[in-house]
């Protein structure tokens, strides 16, 4: 019923996660139904964007210089580190207001069933880099805590990260955690509310070496 070039348009909409049929053809339109100034505004800002962001080269959080704004901030304990997936993630848990250390973003979880291995991930980076540089400053502890979707990727992402604290014998400098078991069992990130993230993350329970 569209005329075609408006589907074909609606169809790249739906490279975005959650966007349907329905919403990528309202959105379709949307755009068509701008002024020509608000659709030129639309397009340079997309472009800005593109040329611009960039991810931190501390974290791998989106940044717009070499390092992200939380990298950057001072104030924030820097031997706190919560490990995401995607830099989205980190958004989730900055909207708890309850969290004051870093983020180490790992890009994928360990998966083997999914063809992805440690090598695909920033674990690596994470040891050998971030956390041989924080030891290298100072002997206090560094705190992993783990925000991760549950899952079987999780688990083995888990298991890997303490093998990883076994083979450099580091089980008495690095302190792993995870979020409260208040969580329900197969939650979304996405979905958590404030109060439930702020209250993970106070009674984080420590994860056994």
């Amino acid at each position: 019923m569209l005329p075609s070039v408006i589907e074909e348009l609606a169809e790249k909409l739906r490279v975005f996660p959650g966007i349907g049929k329905k919403s990528s053809q309202k959105l379709s339109i949307d755009v068509l139904q701008l002024t020509q100034n608000q659709f030129d505004e639309l397009i340079n800002s997309l472009m800005n964007a593109r040329q611009k962001v960039r991810f931190c080269s501390n974290c791998g959080f989106f940044a717009q210089d070499e390092l992200c704004e939380i990298c950057k901030n001072k104030s924030r304990d820097q031997r706190q580190i919560c490990l995401v997936e995607k830099p989205t993630d980190v958004l989730i848990i900055e909207k708890s207001h309850n969290y004051f250390g870093t983020y180490h973003v790992l890009k994928k979880l360990i998966s083997p069933l999914d063809n992805i291995f440690p090598p695909d991930t920033t674990i690596d980076d994470l040891f050998h880099r971030r956390i041989k540089n924080l030891l290298d400053q100072s002997n206090d502890n560094v705190e992993l805590i783990l925000f991760f979707r549950n899952g079987f990727a999780a688990e083995a992402t888990t298991a890997y990260i303490n093998q990883k604290i076994k083979e450099l014998n580091l089980q008495d400098k690095i302190y792993l955690t995870r979020l409260a078991q208040g969580l329900p069992l197969y939650y979304n990130l996405d979905s958590l509310d404030q109060a439930t993230i702020a209250k993970a993350i106070e009674d984080r329970r420590k994860v056994f070496i």
